[in-house]
């Protein structure tokens, strides 16, 4: 009987368990017709406690910072620039300056066109009448109010501007230049006052003049004060 050698290969394949590598060496001996073959495996062990939980720390830390920067975004994108408190009060102050400017407006052409009807700042339509009762009622209790301070009768303008020519007549220093300013201030102020009030007047001026409406002048400068008249 002939000797047989036997050749025996022995395949072994690593299959991934929780992070282990397997390797396999192996050894055989011959001895006449008899074969033993001895198969060592080698197993490398997974990472310890203590790297694993580092490997979790460090991803869940990834995440987190992931999470927040995606959260920053978002309310970056969501909220609007915040205003300073000093700034929303400006604005509100604005609003009110131009809607009390409409209905100043509103009120002095529905007085001139009671018939008529105006576009009030919301937009809405209104018939003049209701605007000159509504202000009635609104200036009894806003006495202030730019369009509650004006003339109710062309005579009331008349008469505040015959007061205002016997002051000036009167004043002994009405020849100075500094005295003629200060008049001239008073008469531009009233020529506003009346032209607003009833916009088809003609009002007089300190040098004898007058001037016709609705283009009040704008008051001049004042450099002398009421005291300074006294001097």
């Amino acid at each position: 009987m002939k000797p047989v050698m036997m050749a025996v290969a022995l395949c072994v394949t690593a299959w991934p368990v929780f992070g282990q590598q397997s390797t396999t060496d192996t050894s055989c001996y011959v001895n006449g017709q008899l074969v033993n073959c001895i198969s060592t495996t080698k197993t490398e062990p997974p990472p310890s406690g203590g790297a694993l939980e580092g490997i979790n720390k460090a991803l869940a830390e990834r995440r987190a910072k992931a999470d927040a920067n995606r959260n920053q975004n978002a309310q970056n994108v969501q909220q609007p620039p915040q205003l300073s408190a000093e700034a929303i009060k400006e604005l509100l102050a604005e609003e009110k300056q131009e809607r009390e400017s409409k209905n100043t407006v509103d009120y002095i052409y529905c007085r001139q066109n009671s018939k008529g009807s105006i576009t009030d700042s919301e937009g809405k339509s209104k018939a003049c009448a209701e605007v000159i009762e509504y202000t009635k009622a609104f200036c009894l209790v806003n006495p202030g109010v730019e369009r509650c301070t004006l003339a109710k009768s062309k005579a009331e303008v008349d008469k505040a501007f015959s007061v205002l020519s016997e002051d000036y007549k009167a004043d002994p220093r009405r020849n100075k230049k500094d005295a003629q300013m200060y008049y001239d201030s008073l008469f531009a102020k009233l020529t506003k006052w009346g032209c607003m009030s009833f916009p088809d007047m003609t009002l007089p001026q300190r040098d004898g003049t007058s001037h016709p409406c609705p283009n009040a002048p704008e008051p001049a400068p004042l450099h002398a004060d009421a005291g300074s008249q006294n001097k």
